[in-house]
């Protein structure tokens, strides 16, 4: 009889061994599931803000045809690369530094974790819409603009061109505007 109850309470004893083990193989499946969620919103509120900082940049561009200087008095606290700005004013960098929360920076980069870079030149327009242009040769000229989002999480660096770097954008937009017969 005492054998048997010994029986009993190791049979006992192994099912909640095993349901323990279920529990806990399920709880660090659903932490796990979890973990990636908040991975994924993070992912996607970061990419839903350089759209819509690309889609401001764009929209800026377009509205004052890629004039550099009127571009950086919309976001006064933003750099124009001077090294960079040609003749025309409209060849150059326009660079937004944002914090974690996608506010910008103004004076120091020590808090930086993105940024929005604009790389704009002034090229031939029957160049530029040489794939649409059906009318025959297309005078006068255009400004084109790159523009990418940067991750700096991580790195010691600002990036300061879109050429080199368009790989390690995860957000790219390519734009441009026919400014005419100027210059």
């Amino acid at each position: 009889m005492d054998n048997m109850k010994s029986s009993r309470l190791s049979l006992f004893l192994m099912e909640l061994i095993i349901a323990i083990f279920f529990f806990s193989l399920s709880a660090g499946v659903c932490v796990r599931l979890f973990v990636s969620a908040h991975s994924l919103s993070e992912r996607t509120e970061n990419l839903e803000n350089a759209v819509m900082w690309t889609q401001n940049l764009s929209e800026a561009f377009v509205a004052k045809k890629g004039d550099l200087a009127a571009i950086a008095r919309l976001f006064p606290d933003g750099f124009v690369n001077e090294n960079t700005v040609g003749d025309s004013g409209r060849e150059g960098n326009v660079i937004l530094i944002f914090d974690d929360n996608w506010e910008l920076i103004e004076n120091t980069l020590s808090d930086a974790s993105y940024e929005v870079i604009m790389s704009t030149a002034l090229k031939d327009a029957s160049d530029v819409y040489s794939d649409v242009n059906t009318y025959g040769e297309l005078r006068g000229k255009a400004v084109t603009g790159d523009i990418a989002v940067y991750d700096l999480r991580g790195t010691d660096e600002i990036i300061t061109m879109v050429d080199e770097n368009k790989g390690e954008a995860f957000h790219f937009l390519s734009v441009d505007v026919y400014v005419g017969e100027e210059e």
